[in-house]
């Protein structure tokens, strides 16, 4: 599971979105929650695949301003 913190979210989810979106494949459901009056978003991806797609998923993301993200991995191979 990917967990990321959006601040400033108008300025970069459209970035967020768009790597979010080339890694469709390993996406297997995602929940966003927007605090507005925080001035932040927070989103969690379930994801599926390979621990090289996935860092490379998170790595692309930590390249955004104004993003933090951090991964919580399963031990189960599936």
């Amino acid at each position: 599971m990917l967990t990321a913190i959006l601040e400033n979210p108008q300025e970069v989810q459209e970035d967020f979105n768009r790597i979010i979106a080339s890694y469709q494949s390993l996406v297997i459901g995602r929940m966003g929650l927007p605090l507005s009056d925080k001035g932040i978003s927070i989103v969690c991806v379930t994801l599926c695949g390979n621990m090289d797609e996935i860092n490379s998923l998170n790595g692309q993301l930590g390249k955004l301003k104004e993003v933090h993200s951090k991964l919580t991995v399963s031990k189960k191979e599936f």
